[in-house]
């Protein structure tokens, strides 16, 4: 007997549990934190909705298959959306060798919602969701890096890989401070310590959620924030030992008006991870990026790392980021196709604060 169930709270430790075995390899019982944040992330989101629900699939009584689904309100050329964003997709390969995995998402994607999305599918599971009549938005799915500090960056590829590299840590470890400062003195920019002309300040989530509403340009598609669930979001983003040196920060101009927003985690000795930046103008989006840079810079981070923005390509290059593409898509799917045309030509307004990035199951070691 198979099935696909709607997630509920019955299903919070068998789900956890699948989490660990399939997401980690780890075949033990899940801790209490690991359930809680299940049942906070799929079962108590201000945007839970009956009709929008995460699933399960239960095959002889067994629970499976997970597909962690979020609802987010956007609006489309200015009229209110549902959607459905997909952040976990697990099936346990030595219980079951059948097609649950497509099944439930084929179950998520003929459902009311107006548009899903996922941000971070690999390639093997774009070419199921493909296969259901999704779309990968090739342009979306390239990362940019900002190198800050090219010793302490090469420190942290070299402890990544085998062999004898990450037996020289603690010698790397004594030179790539000096080697990095001295590298900063040389006379090239990409060198040196970014500087902006505007300045960054810390905000609340109620102060960011203004500048953000200040900001609002054109784009079709674009998410709909609102509080209180704006800062219910803010808090988990920032949640868990896997999410230190959350900033969130409001860029201001010389004449001290605020023109941009920046969101990341400031991970110092470590690449710096970028949820959200925009800027109220296009031509402000240059010294915003630089201010991001600085407070990265100002924080001890080896690199930032952010999403690719289309409309600010150019501005990303001219400010020495480097582009690639990490094995990780980012996919639509609507039956309408004007929200389809919408996404495959860029004109939204999408960023990681949007999908799953900021959920804390892949920072977390849940010992």
């Amino acid at each position: 007997m198979e099935e696909i169930r709607a997630f509920s709270e019955e299903h919070v430790q068998d789900a956890a549990n699948l989490y660990l075995k399939a997401g980690r390899g780890q075949s033990r019982p899940a801790p209490r934190a690991l359930e809680d944040a299940f049942r906070e992330s799929f079962l108590s989101n201000p945007w839970v909705s009956p009709e929008i629900l995460s699933l399960v699939y239960i095959e002889k009584g067994k629970l499976v298959g997970f597909l962690g689904v979020i609802p987010r309100p956007m609006e489309f050329k200015g009229r209110p959306i549902r959607v459905a964003t997909v952040t976990t997709w697990l099936v346990d390969r030595e219980l079951h060798r059948g097609l649950a995995g497509m099944k439930l998402l084929h179950h998520l994607l003929m459902g009311p919602q107006d548009f899903s999305y996922v941000d971070g599918a690999s390639n093997e599971a774009s070419s199921v969701y493909t296969a259901l009549g999704a779309r990968v938005s090739y342009l979306y799915s390239f990362n940019w890096v900002r190198v800050l500090h090219p010793f302490q960056t090469a420190r942290g590829l070299f402890d990544r890989v085998g062999g004898i590299l990450p037996r020289l840590k603690g010698v790397s470890g004594l030179v790539t401070a000096p080697m990095d400062f001295l590298l900063s003195k040389v006379p090239l920019g990409m060198l040196q310590r970014p500087k902006s002309t505007y300045s960054s300040k810390l905000a609340s989530p109620a102060e960011l959620l203004e500048c953000i509403h200040e900001g609002r340009g054109r784009e079709a598609l674009r998410p709909a924030y609102a509080m209180p669930a704006f800062g219910w979001l803010m808090s988990q983003a920032g949640k868990g030992s896997g999410h230190q040196g959350f900033r969130m920060k409001i860029v201001h101009s010389q004449d001290g008006a605020r023109c941009g927003w920046f969101v990341y985690y400031a991970n110092p000795g470590r690449a710096a991870y970028v949820l959200q930046i925009g800027s109220h103008r296009r031509r402000q989006f240059s010294e915003v990026l630089l201010a991001l840079f600085q407070d990265a810079w100002d924080q001890g981070a080896s690199a930032v790392k952010g999403q690719a923005i289309p409309q600010f390509l150019t501005t990303l290059t001219e400010q020495h980021c480097l582009f690639r593409q990490p094995y990780a898509c980012v996919i639509g799917h609507s039956r309408d196709p004007e929200i389809m045309n919408a996404f495959m030509t860029t004109d939204v307004v999408l960023s990681r604060l949007d999908a799953g990035s900021w959920l804390r199951f892949s920072s977390e070691d849940w010992t």
